[in-house]
């Protein structure tokens, strides 16, 4: 509000006395008078002109004489002083004749006190007398200015203090958001039609703070919120602004809605409290919209997080802003390593593929994806691990240079690991057919080598060449027995059939008997009545060949290998079947070394050794449903490894 005009000064032409007598020299004689004691005045020489023209000027006094009040004169006067604002008090100095009353100054006396008192002087008056009355009645008539002045500012006041409240008003109407005033005791003075359209309610009576107690309002954590508590109430009461806080409203329709409160106090000059204002706004769609877009956000990010496939995000010049945990767990890296920059593509990628990737950006920046392609990436420890990559280019409002790349991982090394054991299990197949090739073939020069031997028995033969074709008779059914077990040992089965335990493994221990006496190496074989397992026969024995080769390949020096076979039921797998226990009194192996060995491609044996073995073994034994352990120990007075296979006497479907 703007302050109010000083108080005007009243014009040397608004303190003039007018002065009206018509009588002879006396106006003249009573002007030069007053002039000479500074006193500005004029003579009035028409009475009724001097009265109407109070547009253009103005009467400071007015001084008459006695004979210049006629009847007629005295009912303009009045006129004159009924026209006047309230504030206008004219004062009147009228000049009496002295002596004896008469007729005219009686009938005089009772026209003018129609319109007002007068001041009386009796003629002759003394200057001084006359100098003190002018000038009382022209301060009189200096406060009346002054009193007007004061009024007008007033009025000026008031209407700028209406134009400025309709102004506010229009303002708080026209406003987007909710406002509410209070004094400082709490009481809601004011509010506008937003606020209403908010709460759906018109103004809610609030007499106090504690009167506000009627709102219903609510956290986030589901609890009421008392009347201090809310923001407005806060705001005074601390005096300082209290930030937005949404708030679950019950509205006038009964509804709960979302809605944003931000209060601040109003302070004077001097810091004393005059109420407080509050903003209200409608967050509830806002609220919905977020909360719907975190929840999808929560189905992405777990969808992202707990897929199987990997996701790296990052931009064409080789930096990474996020890899999910699938990936990270593949790579040996943390989100810890990403966040610190720890991870660049350089560091990933092996540089034999620098022109398939080179390749695969050219067509990011010219389609948006890149063509699915093989690479290798480089783990935290340095393992390469075999990768189909797949990327998108991210939509981005700062060119395609600057793009944000999507990079979708999906490991192969299952199916690298499945294809190499395929290629194994040919190459295995194809010596298996070569084998039995060999030892049918051989089966037929062996049988005319046994009856041309049956057929020298029967000549007469020194001693010492009888005992030579003794012992080539013995070396030949040798022979024959490991071409027959070899031929058996080979072939496949379609399907599982019911063989006794000691049927699988006398024929292992055949093909390696040479073996087992070159190394030095101890049989000792226990337990072999055990009953009949279901199995394919040809699978089961590629598993003990493989975990009696092993034994033999852990006692180069020689030891015992224990084989045991004893009927058994298995809680794991809750079934009964038969238990064959192969013991070496080996080296051992480290619990680091045991932890991996089903691992495919893992081997101690350096490049004799595929990895493929004991990882083709377990998935045999797990067709069968049956179970494959290891215990194994390094300690020097008591070292070895001991395989315990488990298979059931019964397959089910």
């Amino acid at each position: 509000m703007s302050s109010p005009p000083v108080q005007e000064v009243p014009d040397r032409s608004e303190l003039v006395v007018h002065v009206v007598a018509p009588s002879g020299r006396d106006a003249e004689l009573i002007i030069s008078t007053l002039r000479q004691g500074a006193v500005d005045a004029e003579p009035c020489l028409d009475f009724a002109f001097c009265l109407a023209d109070t547009d253009a000027r103005f009467i400071g006094a007015l001084l008459l004489t006695e004979e210049a009040l006629g009847l007629d004169h005295i009912g303009q006067l009045t006129a004159f002083l009924h026209r006047q604002e309230p504030w206008s008090d004219l004062p009147i100095i009228l000049l009496t004749t002295g002596g004896r009353e008469s007729l005219r100054s009686r009938r005089s006396q009772q026209e003018r006190a129609a319109f007002s008192e007068p001041i009386l002087l009796e003629r002759p008056i003394r200057t001084e007398t006359l100098l003190a009355t002018v000038r009382a009645a022209l301060r009189s008539r200096q406060k009346q200015y002054q009193i007007r002045d004061a009024l007008r500012a007033r009025d000026i006041a008031l209407d700028e203090l209406r134009v400025e409240r309709e102004t506010l008003r229009s303002i708080l109407e026209s406003l987007p958001v909710g406002v509410l005033m209070a004094t400082p005791d709490g009481r809601i003075v004011r509010s506008n039609r937003t606020s209403e359209k908010i709460f759906r309610h018109p103004l809610l009576p609030t007499s106090d703070i504690e009167a506000q107690g009627q709102w219903i309002g609510f956290r986030a954590d589901g609890s009421r919120i008392r009347a201090e508590e809310y923001p407005l109430p806060r705001a005074m009461r601390e005096r300082k602004p209290v930030p937005a806080e949404d708030v679950l409203y019950q509205r006038g329709d009964n509804t709960l809605a979302w809605i944003s409160l931000s209060a601040a106090p109003i302070l004077d000059e001097h810091g004393r409290l005059l109420g407080g204002v509050a903003a209200v706004s409608d967050v509830d769609s806002q609220r919905q919209a977020s909360e719907q877009l975190r929840k999808s956000e929560e189905r992405f990010r777990r969808l992202i997080e707990s897929s199987t496939v990997g996701l790296l995000i990052g931009d064409l010049d080789g930096g990474i802003s996020y890899i999910n945990p699938s990936l990270l767990r593949l790579l040996g890296y943390s989100a810890a390593d990403v966040e610190n920059e720890m991870v660049r593509w350089s560091e990933l990628t092996p540089p034999e593929f620098a022109e398939s990737d080179a390749l695969a950006a050219k067509q990011l920046l010219e389609k948006g994806t890149a063509d699915p392609y093989e690479k290798v990436y480089l783990s935290k420890s340095g393992r390469r691990i075999p990768l189909l990559v797949g990327a998108t280019r991210l939509p981005s409002q700062d060119g395609p240079s600057d793009a944000t790349v999507a990079v979708f991982l999906t490991d192969l090394s299952q199916q690298k690991q499945a294809e190499a054991a395929l290629v194994q299990s040919e190459k295995l197949a194809a010596v298996g057919r070569l084998a039995a090739s060999i030892s049918h073939e051989i089966n037929n020069p062996l049988e005319a080598v046994t009856n041309l031997l049956f057929l020298l028995r029967q000549e007469d033969l020194s001693q010492t060449a009888a005992s030579y074709l003794q012992l080539a008779e013995q070396e030949l059914a040798r022979v024959s027995q490991i071409a027959g077990q070899t031929l058996r040992f080979h072939r496949q089965a379609t399907r599982a059939r019911a063989i006794s335990p000691t049927e699988l493994l006398e024929p292992v221990l055949a093909l390696y008997r040479g073996r087992l006496n070159n190394s030095n190496i101890q049989v000792r074989f226990e337990g072999s009545d055990a009953q009949p397992i279901v199995c394919f026969e040809g699978d089961i024995r590629q598993v003990l060949n493989n975990l009696v080769s092993n034994a033999i390949d852990a006692m180069r020096t020689g030891g015992i290998l224990t084989l045991r076979i004893r009927d058994t039921h298995a809680a794991k797998v809750s079934a009964a079947g038969v238990r064959i226990t192969i013991a070496d009194t080996g080296h051992g192996m480290p619990e680091s070394t045991r932890r991996r060995i089903f691992e495919p491609f893992y081997t101690t044996k350096g490049i004799n050794g595929t990895g493929l073995g004991l990882w083709i073994s377990h998935g045999i034994v797990e067709k069968h449903q049956g179970l494959l352990a290891v215990r194994s120990s390094v300690n020097p007075e008591r070292h070895g490894t001991t395989f315990s296979l488990f298979l059931p006497t019964a397959r089910t479907a």
